[in-house]
């Protein structure tokens, strides 16, 4: 996925895919003062499976380019 892994920053994520906050916050993901945080730490801190977070990430992002 346009090389976004677990290793990629909130921050790095959102700056490349705005929309993709709606997702990152419903799913309780900190893109605010967390932002500097790897995706998969971010998802760990918020109690999610970070695989779980990097699947719903991709299905979003190809959503949006449908």
């Amino acid at each position: 996925m346009e090389g976004i892994t677990l290793n990629t920053t909130v921050n790095e994520t959102l700056r490349r895919f705005p929309k993709a906050v709606e997702l990152l916050n419903g799913l309780g993901l900190d893109t605010c003062c967390g932002g500097a945080e790897p995706l998969g730490e971010a998802a760990k801190a918020a109690g999610r499976e970070p695989e779980a977070v990097l699947r719903a990430l991709e299905a979003f992002l190809e959503g949006e380019r449908a």
